[in-house]
């Protein structure tokens, strides 16, 4: 029984984590579009910019909501989350500029680059970040 109480539960914190992905992915989306399409910032670098400001609201929404990690060592959490947020941006950013090489719209390839990451990323900030601050 111990296995199936462990599955839940991981299954649980991955849709409540999906939660907070889907915040993280609509402020992504917005800005990026917003910043592309208004100032004429090209695609990469407006999902930069985005990831900045969405990686800060995720990362307060998995350590009080996720994975109520909040309290002690909360720095140290948010610099890794923030690491962390600097390698999903990488495979962003390569998988964006793949999908526009291949001619897909921008709006396309920005959800498509936003989406494909998603899982792994909430395995990487699961082991890798807050599953030790845990209480």
């Amino acid at each position: 029984m111990p296995d199936f109480q462990k599955t839940l539960s991981t299954v649980r914190n991955f849709l409540v984590f999906s939660g907070g992905s889907v915040v993280g992915a609509i402020i992504d989306y917005v800005v990026t579009l917003g910043a592309h399409a208004l100032l004429d910032m090209p695609p990469s670098l407006a999902l930069s910019l985005s990831m900045v400001i969405s990686a800060s609201v995720v990362f307060l929404y998995h350590d009080r909501i996720t994975f109520r990690t909040s309290g002690a060592g909360w720095l140290k959490r948010y610099v890794k989350f923030m690491m962390l947020a600097a390698i999903v941006l990488a495979l962003r950013v390569v998988i964006l500029e793949l999908l526009i090489a291949a001619t897909l719209p921008v709006f396309i390839a920005v959800a498509v680059a936003i989406v494909v990451v998603s899982v792994a990323n909430f395995a990487a900030s699961s082991m890798l970040v807050f599953m030790k601050g845990r209480q």
